[in-house]
């Protein structure tokens, strides 16, 4: 009997549990057959709300209109598209959404008053019609090591740019809708062919391009030019204490913007022509600019900008400092620089790069109760070690409205460093006369070397090229009668080149 009385009791707890389940079951049912009319709701919390939205709503399809063909898409186009309001509608259930809108602007699409669950959308975008071709400006390629490229493209085109297409050699063409690239696993020192296109969203491509870059593949420097790009290995760290006098090509050094590639030796592809004069490409400075000093009028030409009659300087700008023989530290080779640059290079100023600057070292060296060296000195004269990175920013000339520098210089125009010489091939008293800075004149650099008493007075020493080795002389007040001026430049990173850069063949900045 108690055996049985337990099971009436087990059954009808059994009865009871099969009663919640059901009554939990018809409140689950219940609830989602409300779902669908459910808002946006908030969660509140110790600090601010959770807003959240109907768990399915969703966008069921995506359709472009090309014309007479309609083809399905996984993502609303970014450019060259409009949204066809008629077509596109969003449904709960069948019926369409009250008060619903779809907005499509910038390649974004919005869903406002969307608010039910169980909301399906459906959208159309119709292809804008197009015939003008897309342009291709220019291509950039910077190393990020010395088995990766990255590559940027500047492409213009009416409607917006679609893809961009992205090839090494042979290798697959690359698609993206983004105008930067990066290939990696390069071999280093090898040579690659570089293809890019464009196209807009009607199909319209812009003309190929190969070669046209502008920086860095692996470990070697690519100048453009249309036929095929040069490509220059870049070395590591010459010998600064013998002269350089056979083509020993590009070595590496980091300057004040990144890793800067520049030439040594007795080089032959380094020329250029920009606004009707010769050039010979210093180096490749850390941004992408192209630091260029000038060489005349024809490749065999010696240089013959100015002749300057007071001589040089040991601050460059003739601003800073103070001294009670002020007229023996400062002269007026600045004011030669600029009237150069007003008569000849004024109407190209667009080409020039206005953040990189000139450094006119006068960080302190050593000093004694006669004489003041400067950082030049302790380089050239005792160690042997130039470098290309300016010490001091103050010390870096740039003019005014330079993100870097001074800021104090009137046009974006100076002279060589006194350790772009020694880099280039002749140190101090290093005699050289194969390499590809000697041209038989004298001519200034923008390095202070030091100021000492001489006799009574204080008189202040720069670097210059005398001929076929760096040395220092007086800064006098009447001048020398005979050290001239070559002016540096650095052209934009961005500039279009063609040619090769020998003197048959220099690269010419295109500049229409």
């Amino acid at each position: 009997m108690k055996y049985e009385v337990l099971k009436r009791s087990n059954l009808k707890r059994n009865i009871i549990i099969g009663m919640v389940v059901v009554l939990i079951f018809s409140a689950v049912i219940l609830t989602f057959t409300r779902a669908k009319y459910r808002v946006t709701e908030s969660v509140p919390l110790v600090s601010g709300t959770i807003n959240f939205s109907p768990y399915d709503f969703n966008v069921v399809a995506m359709y472009l209109n090309k014309g007479d063909e309609t083809v399905s898409t996984k993502k609303a186009p970014h450019v060259g598209y409009t949204l066809n309001t008629e077509q596109s509608s969003c449904v709960v259930d069948d019926e369409e959404v009250e008060n619903g809108n779809i907005l499509f602007e910038n390649g974004n699409l919005t869903f406002q008053n969307m608010n039910y669950s169980g909301t399906k959308c459906s959208v159309y975008f119709d292809l804008i019609p197009d015939s003008e071709k897309p342009v291709i400006n220019r291509v950039v390629a910077r190393s990020l090591d010395k088995t990766s490229i990255t590559v940027t493209v500047d492409a213009i085109d009416n409607l917006g740019i679609y893809n961009y297409y992205y090839q090494l050699d042979n290798g697959e063409e690359i698609q993206s809708e983004e105008s930067t690239y990066s290939f990696d696993k390069l071999t280093s020192g090898q040579s690659y062919v570089l293809t890019v296109r464009v196209e807009d969203a009607a199909g319209n491509f812009a003309s190929e391009i190969k070669n046209v870059v502008a920086g860095y593949s692996a470990d070697r420097f690519i100048l453009a030019n249309e036929g095929g790009a040069e490509l220059i290995e870049a070395k590591g760290t010459p010998n600064f204490g013998s002269a350089a006098t056979t083509d020993e090509g590009m070595y590496s050094a980091e300057d004040d913007y990144g890793t800067s590639y520049y030439y040594r030796g007795s080089v032959n592809d380094n020329w250029l022509k920009f606004a009707g004069f010769y050039w010979r490409i210093i180096r490749i400075n850390g941004n992408g600019t192209i630091r260029a000093i000038y060489n005349g009028n024809t490749t065999d030409q010696v240089s013959d900008a100015t002749a300057i009659n007071n001589s040089t300087y040991v601050d460059f700008s003739n601003s800073r400092g103070s001294s009670s023989n002020l007229e023996y530290r400062y002269s007026n080779i600045k004011g030669v620089i600029d009237s150069w640059y007003k008569s000849t290079l004024s109407n190209y100023g667009d080409y020039l790069d206005k953040n990189t600057g000139f450094c006119g070292d006068m960080t302190i060296y050593s000093e004694s109760s006669s004489s003041i060296r400067y950082g030049g000195y302790g380089r050239l004269v005792d160690s042997k070690n130039p470098s290309l990175q300016c010490v001091n920013n103050n010390d870096l000339y740039t003019v005014s409205g330079s993100v870097i520098g001074n800021q104090i210089l009137s046009y974006p125009i100076g002279l060589i460093t006194a350790d772009e010489v020694a880099m280039g091939g002749s140190g101090n008293n290093i005699y050289n006369s194969n390499y590809y800075l000697y041209n038989g004149d004298q001519y200034w650099t923008i390095s202070p070397g030091r100021y000492s008493k001489v006799v009574s007075s204080y008189i202040a020493s720069a670097f210059l090229v005398n001929g076929s080795y760096l040395s220092m002389d007086y800064v006098w007040l009447n001048g020398d009668g005979g050290a001239s001026v070559r002016p540096v430049i650095n052209l934009r990173s961005d500039v279009q080149l063609t040619g090769s850069g020998t003197t048959s063949d220099p690269f010419v900045v295109v500049t229409s």
